[in-house]
């Protein structure tokens, strides 16, 4: 996602109207999670002014239609998912697509495992992909989970590792202000193992918080160690950070950067002012972290 209203007055001038929330968003941050074409398939105009209003060096990560992923199940989804390349053809022909998320349902298990090798057989050669799986199997270290992680190794594709157990710590207290948004949170993100596997060059995190901001620090310590070798190998990271309600997670953001500069000894991205604030403009010439 790349508004909010809430980040208005904070994150993005107070004024701020939403079609230009793209525009102020990537003057801080290099890369998006798309959510939006999981949902519904945007206009060819819609896509081109996306293209607009971000600079070059910008990358759209979206997700793969759940038509395609979850109601048709791939296979039978092929036709529509064509249409969906089509629609983002100025994306991928701006080379501005960072991903493909295709995010798995929670029922495709090992039993469907063919479904996805034909497809990363058909489709990975020519599109950068990016994997979610959900369903137990692929995180019991047995066999499926080894099957998985060779095929994606195999055509350097990324297994997106999400981690939901900051989200999944927090207490709704009822009559709380966040009650009803981290119940929400709760009952929708999976309650998974986190395996710490980079399975292509853009090892791909998805990290959903905790609303107090310092109780994130020992779930982000863990993440320090695999972030440093994969920099150290030449990897360039994506990093997208959630919490219940979306609504401070530029201070988690900066939790992360600090967090991350202090045991790497250089800051992994380039340091910006807020969009609210003006751009510093400083840059420093290390790996960089989307």
């Amino acid at each position: 996602m790349w508004g909010h209203q809430a980040w208005k007055g904070s994150f993005f001038p107070a004024k701020t109207p939403a079609k230009q929330f793209l525009n102020y968003y990537s003057r801080y941050y290099t890369a998006v999670e798309g959510n939006t074409t999981f949902y519904a398939l945007p206009s060819q105009d819609t896509v081109k002014t996306w293209i607009a209003s971000v600079p070059a060096d910008f990358r759209f990560c979206f997700k793969v239609p759940q038509l395609v992923s979850h109601k048709l199940g791939l296979e039978q989804g092929r036709a529509e998912f064509e249409s969906f390349l089509e629609v983002m053809a100025p994306i991928i022909e701006s080379e501005q697509l960072g991903k493909l998320w295709l995010q798995l349902p929670p029922y495709f298990s090992f039993k469907q495992f063919t479904l996805l090798e034909a497809w990363l057989n058909d489709y990975s050669r020519d599109l950068p992909f990016a994997v979610e799986v959900r369903h137990p199997d692929f995180y019991a270290k047995g066999e499926a989970e080894r099957c998985l992680n060779r095929l994606l190794m195999d055509h350097k594709v990324d297994r997106v590792m999400m981690d939901t157990r900051p989200v999944h710590s927090e207490v709704a207290v009822p009559g709380a202000d966040n009650h009803e948004a981290i119940q929400d949170a709760q009952s929708k993100k999976p309650k998974l193992p986190v395996h710490l596997l980079s399975t292509g060059n853009n090892p791909t995190v998805r990290y959903v918080g905790t609303m107090d901001l310092e109780n994130n620090r020992p779930f982000i310590q863990n993440w320090l160690k695999p972030m440093k070798a994969w920099l150290d190998e030449g990897k360039q990271p994506y990093l997208f950070v959630h919490t219940a309600d979306n609504a401070s997670i530029h201070d988690l953001v900066e939790l992360w950067l600090d967090m991350l500069t202090e045991y790497l000894g250089y800051r992994p991205y380039q340091d910006k002012a807020w969009p609210n604030q003006g751009d510093q403009g400083l840059v420093d010439n290390q790996p960089s972290l989307f």
